[in-house]
């Protein structure tokens, strides 16, 4: 009997999952973002128009449209990129990491830096 219990036991303790953080929360993300700002140790030209980035969340499928009307790339490559992740943290599949937070109609993204490296901090401000 004892034996029994003691399976029963070990299975149950062997089913438990540490990693069962909630799935993504990204409701709050769905729709399209401007952006409005790059903050990083970095320098932009004053005249730097960040507006021509769009990004547009469709939380359904996991996907992001990123559009670049200008001459530069901000936040990632034109198209539509699959993401992935747990809580308030997205994923993508260069292994790509941010922090997600949306305050009103403000999105703020933040890389999630390597901490070997001191100037590799970025977040990227959005407003709908």
């Amino acid at each position: 009997m004892k034996l029994r219990f003691l399976i029963v036991l070990s299975m149950l303790f062997f089913a438990c999952n540490t990693d069962d953080e909630p799935v993504i929360a990204d409701a709050a993300l769905e729709g399209e973002w401007q952006l409005l700002n790059v903050v990083c140790y970095c320098s932009f030209e004053p005249d730097t128009d960040f507006s021509l980035t769009k990004i547009n969340f469709d939380t359904d499928r996991s996907r992001v449209t990123v559009i670049h009307d200008g001459q530069y790339s901000f936040f990632r490559e034109a198209g539509e990129h699959f993401y992935g992740g747990q809580g308030d943290r997205i994923g993508f599949s260069d292994d790509t990491v941010y922090r997600f937070e949306v305050e009103g109609s403000l999105l703020t993204l933040t890389l999630q830096d390597n901490p070997e490296i001191a100037d590799d901090e970025v977040t990227f401000v959005f407003k709908r």
